[in-house]
């Protein structure tokens, strides 16, 4: 087994194409992907998010006092807040959506700039009347949020929303136990809420144009289930002459592909490593996420792309053409719907048919990243985690049932 794992290390690093594909064409991409975002969250950053609140005196509600003080790291205000009604506030909703594919609508533009426009035509511009997110204030039913997309400020947003809910129920059923139980629970609230406000609502890395390199790592992760595939179908006896050797031998099937499997995970490993070091330390991609979890990530997304094109080498006697072409349909779909091409599309399908991004496997890698910036290693990560590790399990284990039932009349 030890001679076979070698061997075929031996054979990948000698084809140009796998490492064309596997190493070299990740970072061309990383570097067009560096070259063409780098400078546009710059030019957004610290820039307050609109936002409209609806509700009765919702001036003085206790919710806006804590909009009004969240604050990014240079100080400045992260919500510039309208108060409007409810029918004023979704109309502004329904034009951030409209004009979402100019990112700067839904962030404060020059207020001198804005008020010399308003000036001339008497009213508001349309960038000052699109917001990310309304939020109604209501005394019955708390505090909801209202979005139309599901991007990072809108997590942003519902994150804020979130926290604020849970600490409210807190100290109303705090406030229920006694007057003592109320201030023990007022000292906690008043306590946590510096860290939430720094690191909890905003994660690491607020710059969107990350998913663009959190999908050129799922990508890597995906071709490696092109060199899989080429790799395994060239093993089979109605493929190749070796092959045919390997199934008139003696040689365990099992042992055979397991030890390829492995050859394969290292080298996709050692390719994913190198380009995680050329983004991170050399290009200074900030992945908002801790270093050892990013890799673990990696390793995760890996042994899912290997364990897909196991799978899809073992379906029927179809020549390596069709299946190249089953392939190359899940990979670049996968890749479409996770955002690589757009990273809205991914938002879309969250909110269609949430279904298929939880077991699109480009898609549960590309969450696994965002819930380390965003949310850490909590639940949500937790979540992706386990689907990279079930469907690599369950991909495996298909491929070797179909491997099984294949059947050759002679060899």
């Amino acid at each position: 087994m030890l001679r076979i794992y070698v061997f075929y290390i031996k054979k990948m690093i000698r084809s140009k194409t796998t490492l064309f594909w596997s190493l070299a064409f990740p970072v061309v991409l990383g570097t067009l992907f560096y070259f063409a975002f780098s400078n546009i969250y710059g030019e957004q950053a610290s820039k307050a998010m609109k936002v409209a609140v609806v509700g009765t005196d919702a001036e003085n509600h206790p919710f806006t006092k804590v909009l009004e003080e969240l604050t990014y790291e240079d100080g400045s205000k992260m919500m510039n807040i309208s108060f409007v009604d409810e029918a004023e506030a979704l109309k502004m909703l329904d034009e951030g959506k409209k004009g979402s594919a100019d990112a700067k609508a839904v962030f404060d533009s020059s207020e001198e700039k804005d008020t010399e426009q308003k000036n001339r035509t008497g009213e508001e511009t349309d960038s000052t009347k699109r917001v990310i997110g309304v939020i109604r204030l209501d005394d019955e039913a708390g505090v909801t949020l209202i979005i139309k997309e599901n991007d990072m400020y809108q997590s942003i947003l519902s994150g804020i929303v979130s926290a604020y809910r849970q600490k409210a129920d807190f100290l109303s059923d705090s406030a229920k136990q006694g007057e003592e139980a109320y201030k023990k629970a007022l000292d906690i609230v008043s306590e946590d809420i510096g860290y939430v406000t720094s690191r909890g609502f905003a994660g690491e890395n607020k710059d969107p144009y990350v998913a663009y390199f959190y999908n050129l790592i799922a990508m890597m992760c995906m071709l490696g289930s092109g060199v899989a595939l080429q790799m395994f179908v060239s093993v089979l006896p109605n493929e190749t002459n070796t092959g045919l050797r390997i199934g008139a031998s003696g040689v365990s099937r099992l042992k055979y592909d397991v030890a390829i499997f492995l050859a394969l995970f290292t080298l996709q490993m050692v390719c994913t490593g190198i380009a995680l070091i050329y983004l991170i330390p050399v290009l200074g991609i900030n992945f908002g996420g801790n270093t050892g979890m990013i890799l673990l990530t990696t390793l995760l997304g890996n042994l899912m792309g290997i364990s897909l094109g196991y799978m899809v080498s073992h379906i029927g006697h179809f020549s390596y053409k069709k299946k190249d072409t089953i392939l190359t349909l899940i990979t670049l779909g996968g890749g479409a719907i996770s955002g690589l091409y757009a990273v809205q599309l991914k938002a879309v399908v969250e909110m269609k048919a949430p279904i298929i991004n939880r077991i699109n496997p480009m898609s549960v890698i590309t969450d696994a990243f965002y819930s380390l910036n965003i949310f850490g290693t909590g639940d949500r990560y937790l979540r992706s985690a386990l689907t990279m590790l079930g469907l690599t399990v369950l991909l495996f284990v298909i491929g070797v049932l179909l491997g099984r039932r294949n059947q050759y009349e002679s060899l």
